[in-house]
């Protein structure tokens, strides 16, 4: 679906994932997981906020600071999860480092899908 804004030259594609400004790339979305998911949710359930940010100009912004929201939140939960979790704190007090990293990919994961339920679903 592509959401233009003509009179300043800018669309969102959703099915390339990126903006183009004056017919130019602008800014390329698809190596973004949290932007393909957002784009994506946004243009099935809500595809009138995409074009009013379109139609303001900031579809750029408004997409960033989604992101940077989902991002913000998510290592919030991550930094919550490993001062709490009391598996990590042991493996933390042994120094078993195999452990640590485990258990630190296990909160990204974690974080990052409450974040984008959070954030970016909504």
């Amino acid at each position: 679906m592509l959401f233009e804004n003509m009179w300043q030259r800018i669309a969102l594609d959703t099915d390339k994932m990126m903006i183009t400004q004056c017919g130019n790339d602008y800014h390329d979305y698809s190596d973004n997981k949290l932007a393909c998911i957002y784009i994506k949710w946004a243009e099935e359930h809500c595809p009138e906020r995409l074009q009013a940010e379109t139609d303001k100009g900031r579809i750029y912004v408004h997409i960033h600071e989604c992101i940077t929201e989902c991002e913000q939140e998510k290592w919030k939960i991550w930094n919550k999860m490993r001062d709490t979790d009391p598996e990590y704190a042991l493996a933390m007090k042994n120094a078993d480092t195999t452990k640590v990293w485990q258990l630190e990919n296990l909160f990204e994961m974690q974080a990052e899908e409450i974040a984008i339920k959070k954030c970016l679903i909504v």
